[in-house]
């Protein structure tokens, strides 16, 4: 099969997580443009280009779409986990570490990072909090493959740095900074501020 294009790549995942928590035994493209605001043509290009042949008149078996989607972009599955990290342990770090938002998902937090040495001794979680100076040691001894950023921004590069030389392969990028990194680590920004722009983009197009 041919590489799928970044942008059907993103809407897939999308779709992927929409039909994770998707209760009906089917769902129609119709359905998933309401949900998504992603046009139904799209989708149903995007659902070819994804190899699914299981379409019906009435709409696609839920579970068997999201066993395709899962299966071309190679996400993980339930049950398996990949192990990340937390580098930065301010508001918003701390706040990341503490909403459970990743239970009951294939991501497992398994490491808190800050290079301010009290914060890791006056924060409690459900994992072990390290100094940044670490990272060497622990990201791959955990087996860590990816990394939430949550430093202020002028840390961001430094932090990278740092998360790429202890072997990541991705880093979520949660500051406004643009990240330079290898082309063997994938980043991810997802700044509050850059989606604000990219929303009032969005409504003056």
């Amino acid at each position: 099969m041919e590489k799928i294009p970044e942008a059907s790549r993103r809407r897939l995942t999308l779709l992927a997580a929409l039909l994770a928590s998707y209760k009906e035994e089917k769902i129609t493209s119709i359905q998933m443009q309401r949900m998504t605001g992603i046009d139904r043509a799209l989708i149903r290009k995007d659902i070819s280009l994804a190899g699914f042949k299981g379409g019906v008149s009435n709409g696609y078996k839920a579970s068997d779409l999201l066993d395709a989607i899962r299966g071309v972009l190679k996400l993980p599955a339930p049950g398996q986990k990949r192990f990340c990290c937390i580098a930065g342990l301010g508001k918003l770090g701390a706040a990341l570490m503490q909403c459970g938002i990743f239970d009951e998902t294939p991501f497992k937090i398994v490491a808190g990072f800050d290079s301010r040495v009290n914060r890791t001794e006056v924060l409690s979680a459900d994992f072990p909090l390290y100094p940044a100076a670490k990272m060497e040691t622990v990201i791959p001894e955990s087996k860590i493959d990816f990394a939430i950023l949550a430093v202020e921004n002028d840390q961001a590069q430094l932090m990278a740095d740092r998360l790429v030389k202890s072997g990541v392969k991705g880093i979520v990028n949660f500051t406004s900074e643009i990240l330079e990194a290898p082309k063997s680590v994938v980043v991810e920004n997802v700044s509050p501020l850059l989606a604000l722009n990219n929303i009032v983009a969005e409504i003056n197009s």
